[in-house]
């Protein structure tokens, strides 16, 4: 098996590393203590085409395969955690679209998505939801005429308020249980579609999350992406999804790594010794190497999986350990600069909470692990409320 990355691959790293470190790098802090979205940056990421990455050019994309975009997530990632998750879930949109999509619906929203001119959105998550949200999501549709009149509330959506596109899952069905959820393209500015509270997190500031909330919001007809969205749904996520995510890891637990590989070198201790001649920290930088050179491969892998692979589980490993590892990657690096590293004159604190809401964010740890572990046991993916579920 060849790990070695393609020159077109390595160029694209390149780019976006450098373009990342110049641009993203300098004011990482200063989003993470506002909180407010980087408009600017973000604006700057759509010229150097980061979120058509994955849109074929006859949409305006680059048509990147799903490895370099993966990357892109790493390299924005490596600078800010944020902004690596306000990728992915603004590409979000654009593949269901390119999945499920009539070509009315392509042509309409995919250049825009691609070319960043309008930000995208998923919607899936609610306050009522939890591991099995699709069998407790409330939002529904119900069709009057030409359109579709949504009523419920969404919680925790990366980009709320931002976003002009968002795909809405909504049960329009409720006699077919989590069959009867379809996807619906709701636009910003629709009546009825207002914004709820925005949430002040720990970590991942730079990342903007808040509610929206449908009140007899009227959606065209021709807005259903997809009847029975829930299969190819949980598919896309688990394929695309959860490997990102794990890149984001990925690119944050390089930082740490870099940002305690130079301190130990420079930082002077007794008898003129610098930290980096000490064994017990040359073996925690040890640890600490191996963690993220195992996680780049696992990403990496599961970014080369085909799209109708049968075996999920790279995968969802690619999501599982990446961010473990980010956290304790994170955390020795803390640990290595010390009580410098606990205070806000370094970088190590913010890696380390972001690094913790990457446990909790898209699915809980948990769930990823719940998943993967009941898929290898030859098992249902997730059990119905209170059951224990069978065999497949």
């Amino acid at each position: 098996m060849n790990f070695e990355l393609s020159e077109q691959h390595k160029m694209l790293q390149k780019t976006i590393h450098d373009f990342a470190q110049k641009e993203i790098a300098p004011i990482a802090a200063d989003i993470d203590k506002s909180g407010e979205f980087p408009r600017d940056c973000v604006r700057k990421m759509a010229e150097l085409g980061l979120f058509g990455l994955r849109t074929p050019p006859a949409f305006e994309g680059s048509g990147s395969d799903k490895l370099g975009f993966l990357i892109a997530v790493e390299e924005v990632s490596r600078a800010c955690a944020g902004l690596g998750i306000t990728l992915i879930c603004s590409s979000c949109p654009g593949l269901m679209i390119m999945a499920l999509g009539n070509d009315e619906q392509k042509a309409k929203y995919l250049p825009a998505l691609a070319k960043g001119e309008r930000l995208g959105a998923l919607a899936n998550t609610e306050p009522s939801g939890g591991a099995n949200w699709p069998l407790t999501l409330q939002t529904r549709a119900r069709l009057e005429g030409d359109s579709y009149v949504l009523n419920g509330t969404k919680c925790f959506i990366s980009n709320s308020g931002e976003a002009e596109i968002y795909l809405v899952l909504v049960r329009t069905d409720p006699e077919k249980g989590a069959m009867g959820i379809s996807g619906l393209i709701v636009e910003k500015g629709t009546p009825g579609f207002s914004f709820g509270k925005k949430e002040n997190k720990l970590g991942l500031r730079g990342d903007v999350t808040g509610e929206l909330i449908f009140e007899d919001c009227r959606v065209p007809k021709a807005n259903l992406l997809s009847e029975s969205i829930l299969m190819l749904f949980a598919r896309e996520i688990t394929l695309s999804g959860m490997p990102a995510f794990g890149a984001v890891a990925l690119g944050l637990a390089e930082a740490a790594l870099e940002a305690a590989i130079q301190y130990v070198k420079e930082r002077a201790v007794a008898f003129g010794q610098n930290l980096a001649n000490f064994d017990s920290v040359q073996c925690m930088i040890a640890d600490m190497a191996t963690m993220v050179e195992a996680s780049r491969l696992l990403i990496y892998q599961a970014g080369s999986l085909p799209q109708d692979v049968q075996d999920l589980t790279p995968a969802l490993m690619a999501g599982i350990f990446p961010c473990e590892a980010a956290l304790e990657v994170t955390s020795k690096a803390l640990q290595l600069f010390g009580t410098y590293g606990y205070t806000m004159d370094f970088p190590l604190e913010r890696f380390f909470r972001d690094a913790r809401g990457l446990t909790l964010v898209a699915q809980p740890m948990e769930v990823r692990k719940l998943v993967t572990g009941r898929l290898k046991l030859g098992l249902l993916p997730m059990a119905p409320p209170g059951g224990q579920g069978g065999a497949k």
